[in-house]
């Protein structure tokens, strides 16, 4: 299990980059229908098609998030604790969209695309479960969504961070051990790795990931990204 949050807690940062990449895509649509409304280039369907696209990648994205940060830290932590405005929502929209196929994005006015509800959703016990979205464009709701999350996961950093367990020496040196059993690496490089063995495993001394740190930076990455979203 110690193995397994080693790399759960190292992917931390590539999964909040993953969320800023699929608001940037989500901006970028947005902004291609707003262009295309302005010169009444009709129809609308590809670029409607590809913001649902986007959404439901983007509500997985923060499901990965939830997810490995319990993993990373071993600790249980709510939607609402993750996003206090948006937590229920994001419950049964994220439910909704990869389990009942939903897409969620069904309304515009003027040059912005809305949500709009009731929307249902079937439960684990086969009830069905209505909820309202909230009122504002989608981009407005995923800047403001994102800005939130990247605070709630700052703050569980900064309260949980010391417990997502850090590679050491040995599981460096167990990983260049791991690497010779693998097929897929070419005999040529196994032989290189063997004779080179001594000095890999000196390479290690010392070594330290700073986990919390790099996916601070991280996450002040993908702050900026909502920054720019919203200009």
């Amino acid at each position: 299990m110690r193995d397994f949050r080693v790399a759960v807690g190292n992917s931390l940062k590539g999964k909040i980059s993953e969320l800023g990449f699929f608001l940037q895509q989500i901006a970028g649509v947005t902004r291609t229908i707003e262009q295309k409304h302005l010169r009444q280039d009709y129809p609308l369907n590809v670029e409607l098609d590809k913001l649902n696209y986007f959404f439901s990648a983007y509500l997985n994205a923060i499901q990965s998030l939830k997810d490995g940060f319990k993993t990373a830290m071993g600790v249980s932590f709510s939607w609402n604790e993750l996003s206090p405005t948006y937590g229920d929502f994001i419950f049964y929209c994220r439910n909704a969209a990869t389990h009942d196929g939903y897409h969620l994005i069904n309304s515009g006015q003027g040059t912005k695309n809305y949500i709009i509800g009731p929307l249902r959703r079937i439960d684990g016990h086969g009830k069905i479960i209505p909820f309202d979205p909230p009122r504002e464009d989608i981009l407005t709701l995923c800047c403001n969504l994102t800005d939130e999350i990247l605070t709630s996961l700052s703050g569980l950093l900064k309260r949980e961070g010391a417990k997502i367990p850090v590679a050491e020496e040995s599981d460096f040196k167990k990983a260049v051990q791991a690497s010779l059993a693998i097929d897929f690496i070419p005999k040529e490089t196994k032989e290189l790795i063997k004779a080179n063995l001594p000095s890999i495993d000196t390479s290690f001394k010392g070594v330290k990931i700073d986990i919390v740190q790099q996916t601070n930076d991280a996450i002040s990455l993908v702050a900026q990204i909502v920054a720019h979203a919203r200009t």
